[in-house]
């Protein structure tokens, strides 16, 4: 295998892991989607920031469901996870974990967030491509209930519009940034 064929690059991480199948792993794997919850938890830790963990995944949350519709590297948990594996890699040995530092770090990760391109996806209910009768704002409901309250002779719209969505940055931002309970 040569050097270039082993390299990662961005798009790897978001691949479908073909786990093995033989004992002990019998199907699962570290890396998969379905183990990535406890990826972005433990990366959390690993940089003192347990006490953002509820906040993250309550917001994150927002947007299950999402990743069937988007790009395959666009998922939303497996760009949070790779974002936070990347904090934790690039983490200083022995970096002392003082309050400015993990509030700093909690910055740099949300300013991180803030340019993933599932935040600004938009998407909205219409019939035959007129004006959208409702569209998405996952501060105000979860992907999963906008979902629910399409109609039969609807059609889902998903784009990403070329500017992003800065109203929606700033507002995500502003939630994630408020202070943790200690």
């Amino acid at each position: 295998m040569e050097e270039q064929d082993r390299t990662p690059s961005l798009r790897s991480q978001h691949a479908p892991v073909q786990a093995s199948q033989d004992h002990p792993y019998l199907g699962r794997d570290p890396m998969d989607r379905g183990c990535a919850i406890y990826t972005i938890v433990e990366s959390l830790q690993q940089l003192g920031l347990e006490s953002r963990a509820a906040l993250l995944l309550s917001w994150l949350g927002r947007f299950e469901g999402l990743e069937r519709h988007l790009e395959d590297d666009a998922d939303p948990v497996l760009c949070v996870r790779q974002m936070l594996l990347q904090h934790v890699i690039d983490q200083p040995d022995g970096a002392s974990k003082t309050m400015e530092w993990r509030e700093n770090t909690w910055h740099d990760i949300v300013c991180g967030i803030l340019r993933q391109s599932f935040l600004h996806a938009c998407i909205d209910w219409s019939k035959d491509g007129l004006r959208p009768r409702i569209r998405w704002n996952p501060l105000e409901q979860t992907f999963l209930e906008f979902l629910s309250m399409g109609l039969p002779d609807e059609e889902l719209s998903v784009w990403t519009p070329t500017e992003g969505t800065p109203k929606r940055a700033r507002e995500c931002a502003q939630l994630l940034l408020r202070r943790a309970v200690q």
